[in-house]
């Protein structure tokens, strides 16, 4: 059994990277959401119950205040704190009807005075920790992805307008990858193709993937350095591309790929943060590209993705997150681009 008491233990898991989402009266109930595992809640109640039975009760309240059959089958910890029970032995044989997987902690105390230092303790901290959250995501507004939205659009109108996409003659006057006209001197086809489409069905769903996507890296970020990290991450797909691939080649998704390179990078700096917000888009991406590869089979460049997430992280090191100051880390980043697109260009024209 444990010595430590119901706020005592609330502070301790908020400290070590938990994020309070409920509470139910200061004395009574409170649901932790921890955040590093990103599917486990802790649910902790102070009882002050005599028998098994209406513990058994108050706990089946306290799910149904806080709603938690609503979190599907994560994992729930509940802990619960009090007395001795007249009939403790048969604490152990309560069962919960909610989906997630239930695990039950007994804790056998008794509230001292240290319990309102830990309980302003703990508030303290979660809101801090929220601010401090906030603050990560309010570096910039997504103005910069609206503005690719719109330029990718208005280039896939005009490519639309003069021909069909699926034309090559089309892709190449438009901007296509196209290794022998690369060779020849036409650097700027390693920027053109990403705002380039195959298709609207390919606009479509790269345009979906920035949409949802973009935001995200962007408030995290800043525009400025959101705006390098899709450009050189866009040029670094292509270049890859151009080095493995002879075919002709378009789309937005090797910067897609960059932005997802980002938010791996993004994890490296903060662990506690990482699945919450990589999972969600990482799954939107993959979704998309594995509905892609059943609509263009073999033509989708998978080397361009490869280079475009490489590229996203080694220039997310380069250009930092908004309060990194790390200099020597940024010059080791830029010098591993610079070596990544040396040696992908000179694979490719060699």
């Amino acid at each position: 059994m444990a010595t430590s008491c119901f706020w005592e233990d609330i502070y301790h898991a908020v400290e070590s990277g938990g994020r309070i989402e409920g509470v139910l009266e200061p004395s009574r109930a409170v649901i932790l959401l921890d955040t590093k595992a990103g599917d486990r809640y802790d649910l902790y109640i102070q009882t002050e119950k005599a028998w098994v039975n209406h513990v058994a009760m108050d706990i089946h309240a306290i799910l149904n205040a806080f709603r938690l059959a609503r979190i599907g089958r994560k994992r729930l910890t509940i802990h619960l704190y009090g007395e001795r029970l007249v009939d403790e032995e048969r604490i152990n044989s309560l069962s919960f009807s909610i989906p997630a997987k239930v695990t039950l902690a007994r804790s056998i105390c008794t509230p001292t005075m240290e319990e309102d230092r830990f309980r302003l303790l703990a508030v303290s901290l979660d809101r801090k920790k929220k601010v401090e959250l906030k603050k990560r995501f309010s570096f910039g507004k997504p103005k910069v992805v609206y503005g690719l939205l719109l330029l990718t659009f208005l280039v896939m109108w005009v490519a639309e307008s003069v021909g069909s996409t699926f034309d090559p003659n089309t892709l190449i006057t438009f901007g296509a990858k196209v290794n022998p006209l690369i060779e020849q001197g036409e650097w700027w086809r390693l920027l053109t193709p990403m705002f380039l489409h195959i298709g609207w069905f390919h606009f479509a769903i790269n345009m979906f993937a920035l949409w949802s996507l973009g935001p995200l890296v962007e408030r995290m970020y800043g525009s400025i350095r959101f705006l390098i990290i899709y450009i050189i991450s866009g040029v670094l797909a292509t270049t890859a591309s151009f080095a493995f691939s002879e075919s002709i080649s378009a789309g937005a998704s090797g910067a897609l790929f960059g932005l997802v390179g980002s938010l791996l990078y993004f994890g490296l700096r903060d662990r506690s943060l990482f699945m919450k917000t990589l999972g969600p888009p990482l799954f939107i991406m993959l979704g998309l590209n594995v509905g892609l590869a059943f609509v263009l089979g073999a033509s989708l460049d998978h080397f361009a993705h490869a280079g475009g997430l490489m590229g996203g992280f080694f220039v997310s090191g380069v250009v930092g997150l908004p309060d990194e100051k790390n200099r020597t880390q940024r010059i080791l980043f830029s010098v591993l681009t610079i070596l990544l697109f040396g040696f992908l260009y000179g694979y490719g024209f060699w």
